[in-house]
């Protein structure tokens, strides 16, 4: 073999091996967008048959999802928390809808919270740990309410989730988004290195659902959970425990 062709091998083996070393960097420098599909059931104006549609179009995209209920709903509409896909989230959001910083002692809020999870967990057969505050609004009261209330994330904020570790609560990075202000396509390309939350609430029609889940679903987008995003288990179905 002339010695001009053992170099050009030589010389192709070393940019083949250097092409293998750099290329995983190309490949981890664009992750698939992690987002958290949010869904909030505020009322009963279109229910039970708002929940079965969503269950059913979850399941057609085999797309995980965190529910939020509040506990008046749910003791009313069981069935609107046992129809959901297994692998989807159930969250409580109080038991009346109020918002807690409305209510001027600690006690009538702590009532709220438990309440709230209580009537989900009785209705889904399951124990809930994840919360969201009606409207949003938390005051310093929160993070006792929630250990109390043996809930350990909480996705009531705009800019942040928190979840329990180590004997408090820690705030992790996230961005939410209302659904109906937003088309798939700015999903696509969302101007965030962080986990997208996309809010829905049961005044949305389930084919607009249906549509934006099934714009993104082939895109470079991953549809996690509350519980994939915080590594603990949010949703612990009693027929599943050990």
């Amino acid at each position: 073999m002339k010695i001009q062709h053992v170099g050009a091998i030589v010389t192709g083996i070393v940019i083949a091996l250097g092409i293998a070393m750099v290329l995983p960097a190309f490949v981890r420098a664009n992750p698939p967008q992690l987002v958290l599909l949010s869904f909030s059931v505020v009322d009963e104006q279109n229910i039970p048959n708002w929940c079965q549609d969503l269950s059913s179009v979850l399941t057609k995209y085999n797309a995980k999802a965190a529910v939020f209920f509040t506990g008046k709903v749910a003791e009313k509409h069981p069935d609107c928390i046992t129809n959901l896909p297994k692998y989807t989230d159930i969250g409580s959001q109080t038991y009346d809808y109020v918002s807690l910083t409305s209510i001027p002692d600690y006690e009538t809020q702590l009532s709220e919270v438990k309440n709230g999870k209580a009537a989900i967990d009785k209705a889904g057969n399951l124990d809930s740990r994840l919360f969201r505050a009606p409207h949003g609004l938390t005051d310093i009261n929160i993070y006792s309410i929630l250990s109390r209330s043996d809930i350990l994330a909480d996705f009531s904020y705009s800019k942040q989730y928190n979840k329990y570790y180590d004997g408090q609560f820690i705030k992790f990075d996230l961005v939410s988004y209302n659904g109906t202000k937003y088309s798939p396509d700015f999903f696509r390309n969302v101007p965030e290195n962080k986990p997208v939350l996309v809010n829905f609430d049961n005044s949305i029609p389930i084919n607009k659902i249906d549509d934006f889940i099934s714009h993104l679903k082939p895109d470079n987008v991953r549809f996690v959970s509350a519980t994939d995003l915080t590594s603990l288990d949010l949703t612990v179905h009693e027929d599943n425990k050990a």
